[in-house]
């Protein structure tokens, strides 16, 4: 068991949860969901580590929801308070600090669980040492505008971390900032936290980074007014059901410069490269045609209009769309065609299938997913593409028709 990696212990824990159902069908369709070969969307083992993850898919998103919801309070107040945070942000020079997960306790009472450390530049290199049982699990390190490096410490594995994968929460939210315009909301009354005393502010998610995947996520903020640096930064609103009263809390910053080193992404001599997938292109197209076509079938013939698709919010947008109850099963592959027919096999398929696009936009290099523009109409627009290893490009058009294009056909094509 000790040679089983996270993804693996997922899908095994996962079956255990609930194999002991009666129902016969449902087993098979738990021992098939074993030999997936992708992260099930569903939190069940840990669910903290899966958050966290799930939180994090693109690079040390504290860093820049720190940034964001800074240049918002600033933004909505006089214009001397914007030079005197941004002078001391400057000044510091870098930070690290404690990302935590919130959870409700008993009676009223929070459950604070540190889950990773966060580091971070002025010059954009982030990073996020992922924890599991108070020892180092994960680290994902980035840098602008270069691939970055995923390490695996407990199974001593790497993986690149292409460029575009960070663009949610680090280039895409520090392109928008200097457009960001908004007003951030006073949440009333000063907090002492870790002996300061601060003021606390609300800034809508969607309008920071211009992520319609959270439209009711919100940054709060509390800033030290003595230093116009910030002691707290929550995101709340941010986890998918069940678990949307979990916050992520950003804590305990330490402002100075930090060591280069953290940021090095060479990968350790030491360790293998871990694959990116044992699945071939062309499995990984079907799954991807298969899911987009079953969740347009019941959206109206639209696919999900949203930049980043995470497999466990589709999944679940999948399951209103199918009025399809909460205790049935998703995220299962099963070869039994027959079952695929069945209202309850098709979605338990579809859902498997569309958290595909997640693994292609956090792994692969130049993975798009247009679904915000691209609809079954689109024959010649491109909904997903991604770069195989070769060079060339495996493009997925709006009406699931497919091709392996070269670069320079891919720009013609995306060009017109």
């Amino acid at each position: 068991m000790s040679d089983l990696d996270d993804e693996q212990l997922d899908r095994l824990e996962s079956a255990h949860a609930v194999f002991a159902r009666a129902d016969g069908a449902a087993r098979a369709r738990l021992l098939a969901a074993l030999a997936a070969d992708v992260p099930p969307a569903t939190f069940v083992r840990k669910s903290r580590i899966e958050l966290m993850k799930r939180y994090a898919p693109g690079g040390a998103i504290a860093a820049t929801v720190l940034i964001a919801a800074c240049i918002a309070w600033i933004l909505s107040q006089p214009p001397h308070l914007f030079a005197q945070v941004a002078g001391a942000m400057s000044r510091a020079q870098g930070f690290r600090c404690d990302m935590i997960q919130v959870s409700p306790g008993y009676n009223n009472t929070e459950n604070a669980e540190l889950v990773a450390h966060v580091f971070w530049n002025p010059s954009g290199e982030e990073r996020l040492d992922h924890l599991q049982d108070d020892r180092l699990d994960e680290s994902l390190i980035f840098r602008p505008g270069q691939n970055g490096l995923r390490i695996s410490h407990g199974n001593r594995q790497f993986r690149i971390a292409p460029k575009s994968s960070s663009r949610e929460y680090s280039i895409g939210l520090f392109g928008g900032l200097g457009n960001y315009r908004g007003k951030a909301e006073p949440i009333p009354g000063a907090k002492e936290i870790r002996g300061v005393k601060a003021e606390g502010f609300t800034v809508p998610w969607p309008t920071i980074v211009g992520d319609d995947t959270h439209p009711d996520a919100k940054v709060q903020v509390w800033i030290d007014r003595a230093t116009s640096l910030p002691v707290r930064v929550d995101l709340v609103g941010m986890a998918p059901a069940p678990h949307t009263n979990v916050v992520m809390r950003f804590e305990d910053f330490r402002w100075g410069p930090q060591d280069p080193a953290l940021f090095d992404i060479t990968p350790p001599a030491d360790y293998a490269k871990m694959p990116t997938s044992h699945i071939k292109a062309d499995q990984i197209t079907q799954y991807l045609k298969d899911g987009l076509a079953i969740f347009a079938k019941y959206n109206d013939g639209k696919y999900p209009a949203v930049k980043y698709v995470y497999g466990d919010q589709q999944g679940e947008a999948l399951r209103s769309l199918m009025k399809m109850p909460r205790e049935a099963q998703g995220w299962a592959l099963n070869d039994d065609l027959e079952w695929r027919k069945t209202k309850e096999g098709e979605f338990a398929y579809g859902s498997y299938c569309l958290s595909w696009i997640n693994s292609l936009q956090r792994d692969f290099p130049e993975a798009v997913y247009n679904g915000k523009t691209v609809t079954p109409r689109d024959a010649g627009k491109v909904l997903v593409r991604w770069q195989l290893d070769d060079g060339d490009y495996r493009v997925i058009f709006g009406d699931l028709t497919s091709a392996t294009v070269p670069a320079d056909r891919l720009r013609e094509i995306e060009g017109r």
